[in-house]
């Protein structure tokens, strides 16, 4: 007869990755997806400037920003660690 050990279930973790263009974060965010299942990589960049067409600027209202927070929080429901990256802005580095 075996038993089992009920198990806790563990809370999802955010984890944002921010640097200057080209530090590493795509690297760094892919290769620690690989260490294990459920997590979710959300390349900000990428739904900004691929996939909603949008760049900086100072004239539109900014469709991302709402986007990538639906997309982290969908991430998120089904226990998985969603990993956050983008560029910051050189001013806050």
């Amino acid at each position: 007869m075996t038993t089992s050990t009920p198990t806790t279930p563990v809370s999802p973790t955010l984890v944002i990755i921010r640097g200057n263009s080209g530090s590493g974060k795509t690297t760094a965010a892919r290769e620690a997806r690989r260490l294990g299942r459920g997590a979710a990589l959300v390349e900000q960049d990428y739904f900004r400037r691929t996939v909603l067409r949008e760049h900086d600027s100072a004239h539109i209202q900014p469709v991302a920003p709402v986007f990538i927070t639906a997309t982290v929080r969908t991430a998120l429901d089904p226990g998985c660690t969603p990993l956050a990256g983008r560029g910051a802005p050189p001013e806050r580095m």
